[in-house]
């Protein structure tokens, strides 16, 4: 996600405990959580049809960057995007770990746009990203100094109070183990990563828990965190960070998907909420289900975790139709061409407008819908062009919202706003959150 995650597959996956472990009981008003892609806002401009606030309990605006040496972004291939810093809290000069937009007119008229919006919602929260795939190189930086780190802290502040804002959310993907590699000569994680984490979100707790007293609101704290065992263990530590860490946080928003990547081998579902015998991934914990079930065994409480859904989906090329005609686990040629900007991703609205789903969530174009029950999840393929996609329809969000209430967590996430068709995927999440 965001900005396509990819995780490393860990070595050693652990055994996810069953979905059907005991429900704790779940909050009156359960979260629904949608980021906004604040790049895409001249297609996609924040308007009150494009967003849906009445849906929504929280929009979390992608993305912020922070600023490091007078630049932000990153110098790597895959990115190579640096700037000058803009400040975002209006300052003139950003300290090493400030806060920075991309573009400070557009994300300024953006926020503001979105935060207008709380107007005729007011259980509607706006809340800034900062870091995502491409930027997430400084944070190691920032979190292992005391100065950047009070920098980033006092100018989440100050941006909060210039934008009528509600949080911070921190999307560092990895601690520990950068995502996007880091150029020579350039540090993107240290082995400390995981206890600076700890201490820059005690930091924040303590700065936006005064705010909030003084300004009489709350001011929230979440993180993007990884669904893979890399992410919760701390190596031979174990996995006692991540309940450190969740104690100074509103909520962790877990990135369930990307579980399968068009680069592999063979197809596989990218968002199973449940394991499959068929699929030796899941079999081992690597699922929604098993990634949630990671963060309890963990120790960190049911009402703080908040279960990600992606918006999008991804499609192979090549795939044989195996055995049952369907191309599910088959061998592939790698990643489909007939998504957005002739790539392997498919936005469900890229779906829907392509003709390859219908309205009523059927195949079309010569695209037949399938379901595989264990997984809970949908997949369409193509016999004749042996195109095989991955996605996620109202049937399996229904499916992860059931899960949702029965483990008693926080809510669901979703990535993002701009991918989804009509509201059709955020009706389907909403109605089945809010239904008894």
């Amino acid at each position: 996600m965001h900005h396509l995650k990819h995780w490393a597959m860990a070595a050693a996956l652990a055994a996810a405990m069953p979905a059907t472990a005991t429900a704790t009981t779940a909050t009156a008003a359960p979260e629904i959580v949608g980021y906004y892609p604040g790049w895409k806002s001249d297609a996609f401009p924040v308007t009150a049809a494009n967003v849906g606030a009445g849906k929504l309990t929280m929009a979390l605006y992608a993305f912020l960057d922070v600023c490091w040496d007078g630049r932000h972004g990153n110098p790597e291939p895959s990115v190579n995007y640096v700037a000058a810093c803009q400040d975002a809290a209006g300052d003139a000069a950003p300290a090493n770990g400030a806060l920075v937009f991309r573009d400070a007119a557009r994300d300024g008229a953006n926020l503001r746009a979105l935060v207008a919006l709380k107007r005729q919602h007011p259980r509607f929260k706006v809340v800034v990203s900062v870091g995502g795939w491409d930027w997430s190189n400084r944070f190691s930086n920032v979190a292992d100094s005391a100065p950047a780190r009070a920098s980033f802290v006092a100018s989440a502040v100050k941006l909060m109070r210039r934008y009528g804002l509600d949080g911070v959310d921190i999307d560092w993907e990895y601690p520990t183990e950068a995502g996007v590699p880091c150029v020579a000569g350039a540090v993107c994680a240290r082995p400390a990563d995981k206890q600076n984490f700890i201490l820059l979100a005690r930091e924040l707790r303590a700065a936006f828990d005064a705010a909030g007293k003084a300004d009489r609101k709350h001011y929230s704290i979440t993180i993007a965190a990884g669904g893979n065992a890399n992410y919760v263990n701390e190596g031979a530590a174990g996995s006692g960070w991540i309940k450190q860490l969740s104690q100074s946080l509103d909520w962790i928003n877990i990135m369930a998907y990307d579980y399968h990547m068009p680069w592999e081998k063979n197809s596989g579902h990218h968002a199973a909420l449940a394991a499959d015998a068929g699929d030796p991934v899941t079999a081992s914990g690597f699922h929604a289900a098993g990634s949630v079930q990671r963060y309890l065994r963990a120790g960190v409480a049911a009402d703080k975790l908040v279960l990600g859904v992606p918006f999008y989906g991804y499609g192979w090329k090549g795939c044989a139709p195996g055995a049952n005609g369907d191309g599910q686990y088959q061998p592939c040629d790698g990643g489909a061409t007939g998504g957005v900007d002739g790539g392997n991703s498919y936005g469900y609205s890229h779906l829907l407008k392509q003709g390859y789903l219908t309205a009523e969530g059927e195949g079309g174009q010569g695209y037949r819908r399938y379901w595989n029950d264990a997984a809970k999840a949908p997949y369409l393929y193509h016999a004749a062009q042996r195109v095989w996609i991955s996605y996620e329809d109202a049937a399996s969000i229904r499916e992860k919202a059931g899960y949702i209430k029965a483990q008693g967590l926080r809510g669901a996430m979703f990535w993002e706003l701009s991918n989804d068709g009509g509201h059709q995927l955020l009706d389907a999440l909403s109605g089945a959150m809010r239904s008894r």
